[in-house]
């Protein structure tokens, strides 16, 4: 996961954090193929919360009128216990890690990842 969005190391915890929150979300064959809030509560599952990890992702936050109201994230997954999402703040006077629900997505944007015909580019220069 961290390679496929391109993330520095540092992000490893919250990397398997979220590899087993969706490991947890899907359906075991020692259960019939079935999920446990399938079994538990009689309905299948909602997948619509789940998204891209390493996405970039807008949230809004209370500021003064004349300064930017949306920050820049990065999505690192689902906090335990929380109904929201926990981001990594690209903003240079942000960098921390915040939990919140308020929150637009960018899943095709990766924060991380650089351009294809970039790296192209600059192949082609060295030659």
């Amino acid at each position: 996961m961290l390679l496929s969005a391109g993330l520095p190391k540092i992000f490893w915890a919250e990397a398997a954090m979220a590899v087993v929150y969706l490991i947890n979300k899907c359906p075991s064959t020692t259960m019939n193929f079935k999920t446990l809030e399938e079994i538990c509560f009689g309905h299948p599952l909602s997948l619509i919360q789940l998204k891209v990890f390493g996405c970039v992702a807008y949230t809004h936050i209370k500021q003064d009128k004349l300064k930017p109201r949306v920050l820049k994230c990065i999505f690192l997954g689902y906090p335990e216990g929380v109904k929201g999402y926990k981001l990594w703040c690209l903003e240079a006077s942000y960098k921390r890690c915040l939990v919140i629900c308020d929150i637009v997505f960018n899943e095709v944007e990766m924060a991380y990842k650089t351009k294809p015909n970039m790296v192209q580019s600059n192949t082609d220069q060295s030659k």
